[in-house]
């Protein structure tokens, strides 16, 4: 796994091809917090009560990104 810095963020967001915004970065901040399992449901719900403006779409598509370069992994737990 990757080092959890901000530039090792970055770095992976521009090789995708993907800007680097507060949101994504909050995403991230968001997953490290946690050493539980969580949806990306649970975590768009968390930033958006925290008073933050981001979409579903980008809390999913930086999940993605973080799975593809091994810095998170997903699991599916069905339903």
């Amino acid at each position: 796994m990757h080092k959890n810095t901000k530039q090792t963020l970055i770095d992976v967001l521009k090789k995708e091809g993907l800007r680097y915004t507060v949101q994504r970065q909050k995403v991230w901040d968001e997953i490290k917090s946690s050493k539980e399992h969580r949806d990306a449901e649970d975590i768009y719900q968390t930033l958006r009560n925290s008073n933050l403006t981001v979409s579903r779409a980008t809390v999913y598509r930086t999940i993605d990104v973080l799975a593809k370069n091994k810095m998170v992994r997903k699991m599916d737990v069905g339903d």
